[in-house]
């Protein structure tokens, strides 16, 4: 198990987050990510966002030098892993969601699902021209990998694979509606077995969160995953019940690892 989450609840910040880190080679990178990658977000938004509205509690500049903060402090400590990590942040109806790497962000809308993460696979037309302008290569075993190493194109840590496995997260930024009902948070341990939407329709069958992140966890489990399995469902219903729109809506990307490519 080389998996690692966490739930950070700072009202004095006015937010909210879910965050799962999917790690590889060892589980100290995951680890760490847990323990630092808020803190850094709450500096770097506490630095450079004093006396803003309040609706820019949620900065998606400061969670991307979060993100790449984090890798360095990764690198730095010579674990020799590295993870994949997915984080959403919630502040009144406003959202981040946040990934590098196949950890992913799903929520309930209406009778179906929306994801707000993207998996960044090496054989995505974009990720590997990425990959390729700075020199790599991408190969195919069982799966695509970036040096034939990592199935996944974006991740912290990961030193012997940089600059080609990035750590420049996917950012989304918008705003919750009240027919965002529930989220699912989750490794690729339960998207290897199961869709965005069969999660959704199991989380929404649950008796409460807790036992909705179990039916999922066991779910995975009887479909034959393989992998490390770690999973948060939040029930939004109360939440988004106080929403002023009926809809999710999504009002800007930031991705600064396409721009660069």
């Amino acid at each position: 198990m080389e998996d690692a989450h966490a739930i950070w609840d700072e009202e004095q910040f006015g937010f909210f987050s879910a965050e799962v880190y999917d790690g590889h080679g060892g589980s100290l990178a995951a680890v760490l990510a847990a323990e630092v990658l808020t803190p850094y977000f709450l500096h770097h938004r506490g630095n450079g966002q004093r006396g803003k509205a309040d609706e820019k509690v949620l900065s998606a500049e400061a969670l991307r030098e979060a993100y790449l903060d984090t890798d360095r402090y990764i690198i730095g400590q010579r674990t020799g892993s590295g993870t994949a990590a997915a984080t959403l942040y919630l502040h009144n109806d406003r959202f981040l969601a946040a990934n590098a790497g196949d950890v992913r962000i799903v929520v309930g809308q209406g009778k179906g699902a929306l994801e707000l993460t993207k998996d960044h696979k090496p054989d995505l037309p974009e990720e590997k021209a990425r990959i390729e302008a700075l020199g790599g290569k991408v190969i195919s075993y069982d799966v695509a990998r970036v040096e034939g190493t990592l199935s996944m194109s974006r991740a912290l840590g990961d030193a012997p694979l940089k600059p080609f496995v990035t750590a420049e997260p996917r950012i989304a930024e918008g705003v919750l509606g009240k027919e965002n009902d529930v989220a699912v948070v989750a490794c690729d341990g339960i998207w290897d077995v199961m869709t965005s939407e069969e999660a959704v329709a199991l989380a929404r069958s649950g008796t409460g969160p807790e036992d909705a992140a179990r039916l999922l966890q066991t779910r995975a489990l009887e479909r034959g995953s393989m992998d490390n399995i770690t999973v948060v469902v939040l029930d939004l219903r109360g939440y988004t019940a106080l929403c002023g729109r009926s809809r999710l809506s999504i009002v800007r990307v930031l991705d600064r690892a396409l721009v660069a490519a």
